[in-house]
């Protein structure tokens, strides 16, 4: 039985709690929680009443809680913060206040410790009183994470949701089934109140809840289409941020339901799915994800068969204004939708409409500078990479829709516009040339954006990626016959720029690709210069191979010796390097492509005008390059690319040294020098050894053992060119080896007339007088004796040597006589090369004399004497240095004996010149600005044409119809003016002025 005092104490508590209803302070006082706790223990039957005792406890605490005077005025903080710094009524309240604690901490103990019954009673008690609680006094609709803000900050209501967290805990599935029935009855009660329990109660259940939630929603969504989904929303989207996987999982789990419906409710499933996205972006990005991941070409076929269904439903009519936003509320996977539906709108024309709607809303944001999640999805890495490949496809649509899409997020990032130029323009469009369209696209920027990133620094980029790559010996090995990044950078350069020059691209304001390319000009000259330099290396490594092995089969000739000998165990040296050249010759064709590429860009852009202005520095960089590829360009195989490339060459040279008078004055002088000493073989040089390939010791070089003597100004000399004694002679190739070849020397002709020719003055010789002087300077060896006038032929002596070697110099370089004739028909640059004539004159001289010895040696009239003697004479004529008929001479020089050929020369060629000293003050200029000198009315004295005369008079048999030509026809020429002159003198003044003229200039010839 009983005790009795138990029974008292249930029949005073009881009349306690009646009692005291209008006073908490009683309600609230520790000794009568005690009782009722003990209760619990001793009498289980009371529980009913005991738990109602705990329910009005909890109320006062809440009613508390949101009572006025409960808060601080300053802060609105609760007053169990409040213990220590509220005001007296505060401090007095605060006991009442968390009187639940010692409650919750009394059943939270039963939970754990007590008998497994206790644990669905109190969450079921627990759930009940949390719903009543909440629904009575929410004062104003929240959401739902400010609904949990709020309530938890109310002692009792954060001691109910614990000890409701802890029964979960510890039930059984049965168990967790009944209280999660439970929960849901009541959210069906309170939707608006009780959504944000269930969201905080959910993480114990998640999948079971979310189920729960989204089945519930979609009935109300049958039933009626317009109802508000605010609570199911709120409570799947406060679940996302931690449950996320669950809600896919449910996601997926449902959306095989929808795609293959059975029931009648299972046609609602993606209509309300979707009206669900409207009310979060939590759930519209797990729903996206889900698509994302289940994406294949037989969900599409299933979504389009399903789609009657949809439309048969009322809900679906209004879907599609709700869809048009969605893409803009993605941070992941909204570029691939865009894609992926971009793909599918050749197919579906509501693609189409989809996408433009989407893409418009999205550039207006950007038009508005407003912010937007899907703006974090295109920025990051892995949407970059996806977009660069989509511009590369063939779907137009794709294309233009990725392209658009990197312009959006370009005007927020603009390392991505710059980088996505870079990408874009590295790449081939060789197999599919649509593709470059994305290309074109994106270099015109964002239309409307006044401060759009510029294309500038974009380029820029790309350039110094393929300065890098260049730069790299080791890159990364490639397939053969796959064209590089630099190849295909400057291939689509070029066409850009010439598809602008055409208005071709209406998306990009005019000259702005031209304007950006000549910023860039100093990253094209570096690029230009790697590559020109591996070329112009590639190219002297070959020319001195092949150059060493003719003299070493010419040096085996000269000295008796078994060429078989000489590359004896030289075989396996010879394979390996066969394969080492076949293995770099693809390379080098490659590299030759870039080059003509950049040179191509170059002419395109006009680089080197005078609008463009470009710093001293990359200025000489530029000719010198210039001057490197036309050398290089004479390398290729076949004439109608060398003329191609020769073609190229002009058009950079000529627009350069027009510009700028310090472009001509280098490009002039690298275009001799390389001709010259470093490139002559291109150009019929001829081959000579090297001093390391004939081994001289260094303390037996005849140059350094002269310099011992003091034998005259020349004792530091040398002309022995036979041989070395003691290692036999010097190898010499044969006269036909030494031709120089015509086209080569026709184009090398031609780059000297580009650099030399001005259009705005055609007639002007600056150029060619400035070709003349750098000959002088590089072919004659010394500072002293390199003027003007001829001296008497007894000073030759003085200048013998340095005669011969110039001399030389027209031997081991023909194209030296090509130019000469060049500077010739431009009068009188060639007067400032007249101590070139002077030293060919001279030994020519001397070598006649010389075969004065033998004079039963026969002359031959392809002789290399000859020869030189007849270009001489024809330089001469052509510059009109000598005046008829001495400028016939070189047709008939070759019928006089070595002692009239050396006669000839002293006393008419040598003695005119010495007294008429080639100088440009011979000329006058006349009004086209043309230079001449009119030595058909001035007669030659005496002296200088009667050798000539009394020798041709000896040959008449041979000579007669030259005789008549140079004498006879000459002098009638020169009379019938004379006697024209006389009534001029008589009938008027002018005439007479330019008779006077007339003799003017001829007395300045005589003098």
């Amino acid at each position: 039985m009983l005790q009795q005092n138990i029974l008292d104490q249930l029949k005073q508590f009881i009349d306690t709690v009646s009692s005291g209803h209008s006073n908490p302070q009683i309600l609230t006082k520790p000794a009568l929680i005690k009782v009722a706790l003990g209760f619990l223990d001793e009498l289980p039957a009371t529980r009913d009443i005991v738990f109602d005792y705990f329910g009005i406890l909890a109320e006062i605490g809440v009613q508390l809680y949101i009572s006025p005077e409960m808060k601080d005025q300053k802060t609105g903080m609760p007053v169990s913060q409040l213990k220590q710094g509220g005001n007296r009524q505060q401090q007095l309240r605060a006991e009442e206040y968390e009187s639940f604690s010692m409650v919750k901490n009394s059943l939270q103990n039963l939970v754990w410790k007590g008998p497994p019954a206790w644990c669905p009673l109190i969450a079921n008690w627990s759930l009940e009183l949390v719903a009543k609680l909440s629904d009575k006094y929410t004062q104003r609709r929240m959401t739902i994470a400010a609904s949990c803000n709020y309530w938890l900050e109310c002692n009792a209501m954060h001691a109910l949701l614990t000890l409701i967290n802890s029964c979960f805990r510890k039930l059984s599935n049965t168990e967790a089934e009944s209280c999660v029935e439970t929960m849901l009855n009541a959210f069906h009660r309170y939707p608006m109140t009780f959504d944000w329990i269930v969201a905080r109660l959910g993480g114990c259940f998640p999948y079971k809840i979310i189920m729960q939630i989204i089945q519930c929603g979609m009935r109300r969504f049958v039933d009626n289409f317009r109802c508000h989904l605010d609570s199911e929303a709120g409570i799947l989207d406060y679940m996302t941020s931690c449950h996320e996987p669950q809600l896919q999982a449910a996601f997926k789990e449902i959306l095989k339901d929808g795609l293959a419906p059975k029931k009648p409710l299972d046609v609602a499933i993606v209509p309300f799915l979707l009206i669900t996205t409207n009310y979060s972006d939590a759930i519209l990005q797990s729903l996206v994800n889900v698509f994302v991941e289940q994406y294949t070409d037989e969900l599409i076929d299933a979504i389009v068969q399903k789609a009657p269904l949809w439309m048969s439903n009322k809900m679906f009519m209004d879907m599609q204004p709700s869809l048009n936003n969605a893409v803009l509320r993605l941070q992941q996977h909204g570029a691939k939708l865009l894609l992926m539906v971009s793909k599918m709108s050749d197919r579906y024309i509501w693609c189409q409409d989809f996408l433009d709607t989407s893409m418009q809303e999205l550039e207006q944001y950007v038009l508005n500078m407003r912010n937007f999640p899907l703006l974090s999805d295109l920025a990051c890495e892995e949407t970059k990479y996806m977009l660069w490949q989509s511009c590369l496809s063939t779907n137009i649509i794709e294309q233009q829709t990725a392209t658009r899409l990197l312009l959006v997020v370009s005007s927020q990032h603009p390392h991505i516009y710059y980088q996505s130029i870079s990408q874009l323009i590295r790449k081939s469009y060789a197999q599919y040339p649509s593709s470059i369209g994305a290309l074109m696209r994106l270099l015109g920027g964002q239309s409307g954006m006044l401060n759009f990133p510029s294309i500038t620094k974009g380029i820029k980029m790309t350039l110094e990626e393929i300065t890098l790559q260049e730069q790299v010996s080791n890159r990364l090995p490639v397939e053969p016959g796959t064209d590089t990044e630099a190849y295909n950078t400057f291939y689509n350069l070029n066409m850009l720029v010439k598809m602008q020059k055409k208005t071709i691209l209406p998306h990009m304001k005019p000259q702005l690709l031209l304007q950006s390319l000549n910023e860039c000009m100093a990253k094209i000259i570096q690029i230009f210069d790697c590559t020109i330099q591996k070329l112009v290396l590639r190219m002297d490594k070959d020319a001195s191979e092949r150059s060493a092995e003719k003299f070493r089969e010419q040096q085996a000739n000269n000295n008796n010796k078994n060429i078989h000998d000489l590359y004896n165990g030289e075989s396996d040296i010879k394979r390996r390097k066969l394969d080492a050249d076949s293995t770099n010759e693809e390379r080098d064709l490659k590299r030759m492509e870039l080059a003509h590429l950049i040179v191509e860009l170059l002419n395109n852009i006009e680089a080197g005008t005078r609008l463009n202005v470009l710093r001293t520095p990359l200025v000489l960089k530029l000719a010198v390059l210039s001057v490197k590829y036309f050398f290089v360009g004479l390398t290729e195989r076949t004439v109608i690319l060398r003329a191609a490339a020769a073609q190229r060459a002009f058009t950079l040279l000529q627009r350069q040294c027009t510009a700028r008078k310090i472009a001509r004055t280098l490009c002039l002088r690298e275009l001799i020098e390389g001709a010259l000493f470093y490139h002559g073989h291109l150009l019929g040089q001829l081959e000579e050894y090297e001093l390391d390939e004939l081994e001289i010791p260094e303390h037996e070089m005849l140059i350094l053992q002269n310099l011992h003597a003091t034998a005259g100004t020349n004792s530091n000399r040398s002309v022995l060119h036979s041989g070395i004694i003691g290692r036999g002679l010097r190898p010499v190739l044969p006269i036909n080896d030494r031709s120089c070849d015509a086209e080569k020397q026709a184009l090398y002709l031609k780059a000297l007339y580009a650099c030399c020719a001005d259009l705005e003055k055609p007639n002007n010789i600056e150029g060619y007088s400035l070709v003349s002087l750098t000959l002088v300077e590089l072919v004659s060896t010394d500072v002293m004796y390199n003027g003007l006038p001829f001296p008497d032929e007894e000073f030759t002596r003085v200048t013998m040597e340095r005669d011969m070697q110039i001399r030389r110099a027209f031997i081991t370089s023909p194209v030296l006589w090509a130019v000469l004739g060049l500077i010739a028909t431009h009068r009188p640059a060639l007067c400032y090369s007249s101590v070139l004539l002077r030293a060919l004159c001279a030994t020519c001289l001397h070598h006649w004399r010389g075969k004065n010895v033998n004079k039963f040696q026969p002359t031959d009239a392809n002789d290399e004497l000859m020869l030189c003697t007849k270009k001489l004479l024809q330089l001469l004529t052509i510059s009109q240095l000598i005046p008829p008929p001495l400028s016939n001479l070189h047709t008939i020089i070759e019928h006089f004996e070595p002692p009239e050929i050396a006669v000839v020369l002293r006393e008419c060629i040598w003695n005119y010149l010495k007294d008429h000293v080639p100088s440009p003050a011979l000329f006058h200029v006349d009004s086209n600005g043309l230079h001449w000198r009119n030595t058909s009315q001035a007669k030659v004295p005496a002296q200088y044409v009667d050798t000539l005369r009394h020798l041709m008079q000896r040959k008449l048999n041979k000579l007669g119809p030259h005789y008549h030509q140079m004498f006879i026809m000459t002098e009638l020429h020169v009379r019938q003016p004379a006697i024209a002159i006389q009534p001029a003198t008589v009938t008027g003044l002018p005439e007479m002025t330019a008779a006077t003229a007339a003799k003017g200039i001829e007395i300045v010839e005589l003098d």
